[in-house]
């Protein structure tokens, strides 16, 4: 019998071309609509975008094991392939994947450094998540002002647990409760 990792290395082209043609027919579909998510976009060229949506959509599909056999290593890396076009959700995907060590030695650094860059174009998960590494200083040093910045953003997108955070951070430390005072005690990097 063979083993899993032998079936990946042997099968992965093979994989990833029934995937890429099983997505195809979708991706056309979806393409097509006149309105962009917010979360949907990458580097300048339409080509890019349609290029990281792919890759992100494989990535997501090696990561739950749907029409393909799990394999968090392989995610890890389609995600990483979309990340670099500056693609959003899979800045945020591949945050996870380092977070929970997926496919990837855990690294917290990392998992900070890409839910940024996705935080930055408004995924609210990302945000969330980047408030409570700055909150717990995971990854990052520990910010309550930070965190506060986050969560805010995220709340503002609909994340009610951005909120109650929020609420919580300001019952305990009531100085971050107003935004003017946040700005003023957030840590700024030189």
């Amino acid at each position: 019998m063979r083993n899993y990792h032998d079936f990946s290395k042997r099968s992965l082209p093979a994989v990833c071309g029934a995937v890429f043609l099983a997505l195809s027919a979708p991706w056309a579909a979806a393409h097509t609509a006149t309105g962009v998510a917010p979360e949907d976009v990458a580097g300048a060229h339409s080509a890019d975008l349609t290029t990281a949506r792919l890759e992100n959509t494989i990535g997501t599909r090696c990561a739950l094991g749907d029409g393909v056999p799990q394999n968090y290593s392989l995610a890890a890396h389609w995600f990483n392939k979309a990340a670099l076009h500056g693609y959003a959700k899979a800045e945020y995907n591949l945050g996870m994947q380092y977070y929970f060590g997926q496919g990837v030695n855990k690294d917290e650094a990392k998992a900070a450094y890409w839910w940024e860059k996705a935080a930055a174009q408004g995924i609210p998960a990302a945000q969330y998540n980047l408030g409570n590494l700055y909150f717990l200083g995971q990854g990052v040093p520990q910010d309550y002002g930070k965190a506060s910045i986050w969560w805010r953003k995220a709340a503002a997108l609909g994340n009610v647990q951005a909120s109650r955070n929020l609420a919580t951070l300001a019952r305990v430390h009531p100085e971050y409760r107003e935004v003017a005072a946040v700005r003023e005690k957030t840590v700024v990097a030189p």
